[in-house]
């Protein structure tokens, strides 16, 4: 005679499927579209893949899409030194005379000009603080 076995599972209940909004609270916290394998913040809605990213406010909002070689917080793209850390646009290392460039407006003497800092990709975006919530 073959036997059976009976099993009882107690103090389990609830079912195998989840609803969208559990998904998504365990998935994509923040619901910027980026679930956390993707996201470089998953708790921080403004920061993510792709996501406008002001120059020069130290936060690396688009996680890290746009190459910068040098940490400066300018992309290779729009800075006029990708390799050195204190020229880009806008740079406070501009000495008058020094024979170099730092702030990237052709001149080597102070920009008398005003320097957004606008990612020139997001003109509309606008400098926020690293870890604030978007």
């Amino acid at each position: 005679m073959r036997g059976c076995v009976l099993l009882v599972l107690v103090g389990l209940s609830g079912c195998a499927y989840v609803t969208r909004e559990e998904f998504l609270d365990e998935w994509d916290s923040d619901r910027d579209g980026f679930p956390i394998g993707e996201d470089c913040a998953p708790n921080d809605s403004g920061i993510y893949p792709g996501a406008p990213d002001p120059r020069g406010d130290g936060c690396d909002t688009d996680c890290g899409r746009e190459p910068d070689e040098d940490g400066d917080d300018w992309p290779d793209a729009a800075d006029c030194g990708p390799s050195d850390p204190e020229i880009y646009p806008c740079s406070r290392f501009e000495v008058p005379g020094d024979g170099i460039d730092h702030d990237c407006d052709g001149l080597d003497s102070q920009r008398t000009d005003v320097c957004s800092g606008i990612d020139p990709d997001y003109p509309d975006a606008l400098p926020r603080s690293c870890g604030e919530e978007g």
